[in-house]
């Protein structure tokens, strides 16, 4: 359904299109190869984080509580290394319970301190200086200075052992000398035992998205070096508020509270087993987990709701991710007929009724929406998007007159390929609004569910770009960075995918190929710019060109769902973490569990 899995993310305002196979949950999309760089809160400083609040009666919470949950690589391999692990999606949750950097993730997205005290750019963002919080120690118990995060990086960008993460060290001075052995200068600094100083290439508003990632993780560098110590990853490495203390592959992980950390532990939970499931079942059989009380939560497919909105049991469990983080929208191909013509795009855009598209094809799993940048996004950033092109059917057939297109006697061939792996439920829904686009525009859309992913890839690059494409966007959820990723005409999801660009073809009141010009002006004016307020008004401007233009057309944005045990009390979950809870720290309780 898309460019790219949920699986990973990459920098640069990205997160993701996915080849959204919509029977699996977030766990299974999470994080494509496109992700997180803007996700950052700004350019300016980020000083301490509020303070938490903990619960109130504390006479009945329950201790000394060990708790499971599942954990779904699908079918990747599970690494307890932050500095060897993959961009994919459940590491992204899992691996920061563990190993600490100066900033983290909430569970919006936004970027918070973690080890730093604070973080505060230079004038033109391009050197960021973090000062560590005091009496800082790994779970090993061995004091960590400055220097400690300088050596942990280096070790990730090892040109004989490259993290799969690197992507986020990327905007760093001499990046790309070092990971080719050209030179040993990089732009890491301790500047004295509680200061480290970060230079970059060139300036960076989202920079402190990259830093939150988990490859920026301080490891305890004299452990790693013990060559007695079999496993340093099972011998307190880490500077998290938890650490592992066992792995057996292939079937769970267990992690332990680290008595060295800066902030409290949950005052119940003493053990937190992670399940690891895998297979084309993994998430029914988390469920079967649940029903049983065996794990503290799972998702809901959006496959399974039904089911479980039905049982009288499960039902009440249910909960529902109040703010949405993703986009579904249409992409096609400015190169490839009829999608040259900005007016047949925009007859796309207005043929949709989004509002029966979320209600009656997905029963409520989307909220209907024509702005690209998705609603949390405003709570987090501040920004308000525009809208897009808004359902009009009369409007679309006026359109289409003006471009003189007939979708009864023009020949042209639409298709959508959708991979022929998908779910019967996937392909059903998908039919159903390609039959609301022929309905309302005439406009018919041929659906091939014939072709693997592989095949599909492969005739995108046969025809230099998808035509016409259903992509599964997790922008940044921090700021609206990720329009710089899918919509930049040099982007690698926008060329050889749906072309935008200077070469692009004008029509009657569009000139696509000067908007495309300006909409990389903009957001190379937002990336480099230290105001939020200019920021957010370079992004709108971009965003506009690219609604106006149908370069994506969004559908809406998807809600997420989960059952959680009533017993787990305090959690914090959002937009960005899904199910997993972002911390079990000391306002996270367990009251009226049942003695197993």
């Amino acid at each position: 359904m898309s460019k790219i899995s949920r699986a990973s993310r990459q920098p640069e305002g990205t997160d993701q299109a996915s080849s959204a196979t919509f029977g699996l949950s977030r766990r299974s999309l999470i994080r494509s190869t496109a992700a997180v760089a803007g996700m950052a809160a700004v350019a300016g400083s980020l000083g301490p984080a509020p303070a938490s609040t903990v619960l109130a009666a504390q006479d009945d919470i329950q201790t000394d509580v060990a708790i499971s949950l599942p954990l779904l690589p699908y079918g990747q391999p599970v690494t307890i290394d932050p500095h060897r692990s993959i961009n994919w999606g459940p590491f992204w949750t899992l691996l920061p319970h563990v190993f600490s950097g100066l900033l983290r993730f909430d569970q919006n997205g936004a970027v918070e301190p973690d080890l730093a005290e604070s973080v505060q750019p230079n004038s033109d963002l391009t050197v960021w200086t973090a000062k560590l919080k005091p009496n800082l120690k790994f779970a090993s118990g061995r004091a960590i200075t400055a220097n400690d995060f300088v050596q942990s990086w280096k070790r990730a960008l090892s040109p004989s052992a490259l993290s799969p993460m690197s992507a986020f060290m990327q905007p760093v001075k001499g990046f790309d000398d070092f990971i080719n052995s050209k030179s040993e200068d990089i732009g890491f600094a301790a500047t004295d035992d509680a200061t480290v100083e970060i230079t970059l290439a060139a300036p960076l508003s989202s920079f402190p998205a990259y830093l939150a990632t988990f490859v920026w993780a301080v490891v305890d560098n004299e452990i790693l070096a013990d060559t007695s110590v079999e496993n340093p990853f099972l011998a307190d490495a880490g500077a998290g508020a938890w650490r592992f203390t066992e792995f057996v592959d292939d079937d769970h992980l267990t992690m332990e509270p680290n008595p060295n950390y800066w902030d409290d532990p949950s005052p119940s939970i003493t053990k937190v087993i992670w399940t690891i499931l895998s297979g084309d079942d993994a998430e029914m059989v988390a469920l079967a987990q649940y029903a049983d009380g065996a794990v503290a939560s799972a998702d809901v497919p959006i496959s399974q709701y039904d089911a479980v909105n039905g049982d009288d049991k499960l039902k009440p469990d249910m909960k529902t991710i109040d703010s949405q983080g993703s986009t579904l929208a249409i992409g096609l191909d400015f190169n490839q007929a009829p999608f040259n013509d900005v007016r047949i795009r925009r007859a796309i855009a207005a043929g949709i009724d989004r509002q029966k598209w979320a209600t009656d094809i997905w029963k409520g799993s989307f909220v209907a929406g024509s702005a690209f940048t998705p609603p949390v996004v405003a709570a987090n950033a501040g920004y308000t998007p525009p809208e897009g092109i808004g359902f009009d059917a009369k409007q679309a057939k006026s359109w289409l007159a003006d471009a003189k297109f007939d979708p009864e006697t023009d020949a042209t061939d639409i298709v959508y390929y959708q991979p022929a792996t998908a779910s019967p439920d996937d392909q059903q829904r998908h039919d159903a609004l390609l039959k609301m686009i022929a309905e309302n525009t005439g406009i018919q859309i041929r659906h091939d569910v014939s072709l693997t992913q592989d095949q599909i890839v492969s005739l995108q690059n046969d025809n230099g770009g998808r035509q016409f494409d259903i992509v599964w966007w997790w922008p940044d959820i921090a700021s609206p960075a990720l329009l710089g990723t899918v919509g930049r005409s040099d982007s690698p999801y926008m060329a050889g995918w749906f072309n935008w660009s200077k070469q692009a073809a004008g029509t009657d009141g569009f000139d696509a190929a000067k908007d495309s010009q300006t909409f990389d002006s903009l957001i190379a004016d937002a990336t480099k710019s230290g105001d939020t307020e200019q920021r957010n008004k370079d992004y709108q401007a971009a965003e506009k060109l690219l609604l106006d233009n149908a370069v994506y057309i969004p559908l809406g944005y998807w809600v997420q769902r989960f059952v959680q045990q009533p017993w787990l009390l305090g959690t914090k979950q959002g937009p960005w973490t899904g199910r997993i809870p972002v911390r079990f720290d000391k306002d996270v309780v367990v009251r009226g569990k049942p003695e197993s």
